[in-house]
């Protein structure tokens, strides 16, 4: 292929893999992204460099781990080391315009806000009090088009999507203003879920992809392709559901987790800091029916912009990345919430889904017993950079950083001899906890490594829901995998190795 395709790149957040057909069988209708499921290479170790936010997502824009690029954990929280997202010659935007293209981004950043700006968010002010952060970072601002991005600045954690100017402007040019009643709150710190009773047109999902759509006609009017970012809100908290879609799971009865119990009692204790008020199965259920039905009103935008795509004439010219930068564990194992701090697979293995354009050819892939193209091979979020790049059109090796290419392991069989056989991911902590993990997955089992805290040992083809830890009961392959993980941080130069190899290789 010689022209350079478009690229749309979608990314929900925390969304758990399962909730989409291809990963898994939760009751969630999600049809149209089931359909581009179809279409697509669906990749089936995909995992978060880390799962949160903040650091994920940078790692999309620079390649790099999380380690490398400084922003450690969520922008403004402890713990990071840079908290504004840096405009680098290297930036995904900048070496994509450098390459011809017009680049475009709308919806959540999470990338820096200016500290001003996170100074008078609201959702900050009422869940962390009056927090002075403006001397922080006076003279920096890293938005969207700072960095060279066309589109739209959304700074601010942005609770739900729901606090901006900019959607209560639209909804009001439609005679109308977004409703959201019927909140329920207080089964974990400040997470709640609503219904939002004013329609469909009223919802952030909405909102984004009209603006989406605005953007892309136009890109189209243009000669140079475009690269465009999607990126929604939710199914992160605040669970806001319109009613059209939470009508569908008022009444679904939803069985505990397999993993809901049964944990083995050598556990690290930190993840107790996750834990819910309320351990109950009964206080979960409507946070997940809001959480399934929030999903399912992702997937119908999801749906009204490929339909967009296609009445343009632009869908089989462009290649559809579909991710989320981490995942979400709603209850797991006795009521864990949220992310962080703790390495299971609902929250650190990610969807990815992506549909080539015409003339891109997936020569190395053959159809799985499903009828679905699958990729069987660890990739991480920081090989869409590359990958991105390397689709449009520059050398798979010029953009290799941390991350590289996955369009040679399915085009050239690289994934026969030069593709890595593990993945790791890595997490510093969360709000006011500062705490060290990697997490290296290798053929069927799962290792981490919790600084000051008891390690980690799982056979997932055997313990799939990761209940039984085995970390005193399986050393040699334990002793395997150490060496595997300090083999990697050597490689990456990775500043924990000193600690790791005090606490591990004594």
């Amino acid at each position: 292929m010689t022209k350079q395709p478009n690229i749309l790149f979608i990314v929900t957040d925390q969304q758990r893999k399962d909730t989409l057909s291809t990963y898994g069988n939760l009751p969630v209708n999600t049809p149209n992204l089931d359909t581009l499921a179809d279409a697509s290479l669906n990749f089936d170790n995909a995992y978060a460099v880390c799962p949160i936010c903040t650091p994920a997502r940078a790692s999309m824009q620079t390649g790099l781990y999380p380690m490398h690029h400084g922003m450690l954990t969520n922008s403004y929280n402890y713990g990071t080391m840079v908290q504004e997202l840096p405009d680098t010659p290297e930036l995904l935007s900048r070496r994509l315009a450098a390459a011809g293209y017009q680049v475009g981004y709308t919806g959540k950043w999470h990338l820096g806000t200016g500290a001003e700006a996170v100074r008078k968010d609201q959702y900050i002010q009422q869940f962390m009090g009056n927090i002075h952060f403006a001397e922080l970072a006076q003279n920096t601002r890293s938005v969207p088009t700072t960095v060279g991005y066309q589109g739209d600045d959304f700074p601010g954690h942005g609770f739900g999507g729901y606090i901006y100017d900019e959607l209560k402007a639209y909804v009001a040019s439609l005679g109308k203003e977004t409703k959201i009643e019927h909140v329920i709150s207080g089964n974990y710190t400040s997470h709640q879920a609503g219904e939002i009773t004013s329609g469909l047109d009223t919802t952030i999902e909405h909102f984004l992809v009209e603006r989406t759509k605005k953007w892309l006609t136009e890109f189209k009017q243009q000669e140079e392709p475009w690269y465009f970012q999607l990126n929604f809100w939710g199914p992160h908290e605040p669970y806001y559901a319109p009613t059209e879609f939470l009508d569908q799971y008022r009444d679904l009865e939803i069985e505990p987790w397999a993993n809901y119990a049964g944990d083995s009692e050598n556990k690290p204790r930190i993840h107790d800091v996750k834990r819910a008020n309320n351990t109950d199965w009964e206080e979960f259920v409507p946070y997940i029916r809001h959480y399934y039905a929030n999903m399912s009103h992702i997937d119908y935008q999801i749906g009204r912009l490929l339909d967009f795509l296609k009445e343009q004439g632009l869908y089989e010219d462009t290649l559809i990345i579909f991710s989320s930068d981490h995942g979400e564990s709603l209850g797991i194992h006795n009521g864990l919430c949220d992310k962080a701090i703790f390495m299971y697979e609902e929250i650190t293995s990610v969807p990815l889904l992506m549909k080539l354009p015409q003339g891109m050819e997936a020569t190395s892939v053959s159809q799985a017993a499903d009828g679905k193209l699958r990729v069987p091979e660890f990739v991480q979020t920081c090989d869409l950079y590359s990958t991105i790049l390397n689709a449009a059109g520059l050398p798979a090796e010029a953009v290799a950083r941390d991350g590289r290419s996955v369009l040679p392991l399915v085009q050239e069989g690289e994934k026969v001899s030069h593709w890595r056989d593990c993945v790791v991911t890595e997490c510093s902590g969360i709000g006011a906890v500062l705490f060290s993990q990697r997490a290296l997955r290798w053929q069927n089992w799962k290792y981490v490594f919790n600084a000051g805290d008891t390690d980690e040992l799982y056979d997932l083809a055997e313990d799939p829901g990761e209940l039984q830890n085995l970390i005193d009961e399986k050393l040699p392959i334990l002793e395997e995998l150490r060496q595997k993980l300090e083999d990697w941080m050597e490689a990456q130069k990775d500043n924990l190795i000193f600690e790791y190899r005090y606490l591990c290789r004594r």
